[in-house]
């Protein structure tokens, strides 16, 4: 039985129903059974979209100006930590529910984190190692 996502009254965040699993959205497709992680150019280099929400991730994704394939994707903070970490190590960049003009755009304005920063919060303490 798949576990249902339930919205905390504070923020928009969410977690796993029934257990203490917070969870965020990607932008993600199958590419020869791999999993591909939508990520933009900005002007400080290369940047992972990460949404609160699944509606934001969607509404980000609904103009279609990336393809085909292209679906929502639940992911834990275990697991972006793993993906940031390792299968997407080259991306140094996260933005947190980037406006749709970083699509439209490239150019557009939007706050980014460093993926070090980034990794620190969804741990809840410092990361000691360096990326």
């Amino acid at each position: 039985m798949a576990d249902k996502v339930a919205e905390a009254p504070l923020g928009g965040e969410q977690w796993l129903t029934g257990h203490s699993v917070f969870v965020r959205h990607l932008i993600a497709r199958r590419d020869n059974n791999r999993l591909g992680l939508l990520t933009l150019p900005t002007h400080a280099g290369e940047m992972l979209p990460v949404f609160s929400t699944e509606l934001e991730a969607r509404a980000f994704l609904r103009f279609g100006l990336f393809g085909a394939g292209w679906q929502v994707r639940e992911s834990t903070a275990g697991e972006l930590i793993s993906l940031l970490m390792g299968h997407i190590a080259d991306v140094d960049l996260v933005s947190l529910d980037p406006p749709l003009a970083v699509a439209l755009d490239g150019g557009a304005p939007v706050e980014l984190t460093s993926k070090k920063d980034f990794i620190s919060a969804l741990m809840r303490e410092p990361l000691l190692m360096s990326l």
